[in-house]
């Protein structure tokens, strides 16, 4: 496991986190998270990228957001590329990751607890009132009830919506960074048949 340095991999890395968790159909979503990550979490250092990496070739990434104490982190997003899928890498990537950091997971599907609990996600609580969810915690998570779990840092993507609309030159810039991005971000990753 590798954590991607502040620059124009991480950055593509976001992009294509982004593209693959919330997909095409999800309108502005996906630009909207790139934004508030790329412009507000990593450079606050409230945020971190990480990748499962084999010979300098990325197989995996994951987001990992503090929560408001620093006390442990939330795994926000995690994808590895169509072409490497089944292969294994993200379950290797949140096992590395699980057995270094104070972590937790949001879900909403049974079959992704059931993957994050086979990837060193040992207990599960209901989320707060109001949350259709499910929270995973690794062993080294200090929370040992929902009343325990810290806010995650959070940045208001209404806010960054507004900004779109108020200015078209910084929409414009975030987009053309997202695409390019996009279509850099192949390059990172190598893909073995």
């Amino acid at each position: 496991m590798i954590e991607i340095a502040a620059g124009q991999q991480r950055d593509d890395c976001v992009a294509l986190l982004c593209a693959e968790v919330f997909g095409s159909a999800a309108g502005l979503t996906p630009l909207v998270r790139f934004a508030a990550i790329t412009s507000e979490l990593l450079p606050n250092h409230a945020a971190r990228m990480v990748a499962l990496a084999d010979d300098g070739a990325l197989k995996s990434v994951a987001l990992l957001v503090l929560e408001e104490q620093g006390r442990a982190a939330e795994l926000t997003l995690l994808a590895t590329p169509k072409t490497l899928r089944g292969q294994g890498y993200a379950t290797a990537l949140v096992e590395r990751i699980t057995a270094s950091t104070a972590l937790r997971v949001s879900v909403t599907q049974p079959t992704l607890e059931a993957f994050f609990s086979s990837a060193g996600f040992s207990r599960w609580l209901d989320a707060p009132a109001g949350e259709n969810a499910r929270v995973g915690l690794n062993a080294q998570h200090p929370a040992q009830n929902v009343a325990e779990l810290d806010e995650v840092i959070a940045v208001d993507d209404a806010r960054i919506v507004r900004t779109f609309k108020h200015d078209p030159a910084t929409f414009e810039r975030f987009k053309q960074q997202f695409v390019d991005g996009l279509a850099r971000a192949e390059r990172y990753f190598s893909v073995v048949h």
